[in-house]
């Protein structure tokens, strides 16, 4: 069954998805260099941090400005550069 799924899976993507080695110009395959994989791991931890912060301070506005900021951040940090 697992089988089936993968192939089913595998016939509905594009034939550029199929393919997931690392390459820094390609749009879709710059996600697996390490490069990449290093700021989503900055990202993350700007997440669980935000997270964090969100917990010790529980009013909304300020829940609100920081997943904001938070957004505004990681998208600073994965924008193609």
């Amino acid at each position: 069954m697992k089988l089936l799924l993968q192939m089913l899976w595998l016939w509905f993507l594009p034939q550029w998805m199929a393919d997931q080695s690392p390459d820094s110009r390609h749009f879709y395959r710059r996600q697996f260099t390490r490069d990449y994989q290093k700021k989503r791991a900055v990202v993350q931890r700007l997440w669980i941090c935000s997270a964090f912060v969100m917990l010790c301070f529980p009013s909304l506005v300020f829940i609100a400005v920081i997943s904001l900021f938070s957004t505004f951040l990681s998208f600073c940090i994965l924008d193609e550069s």
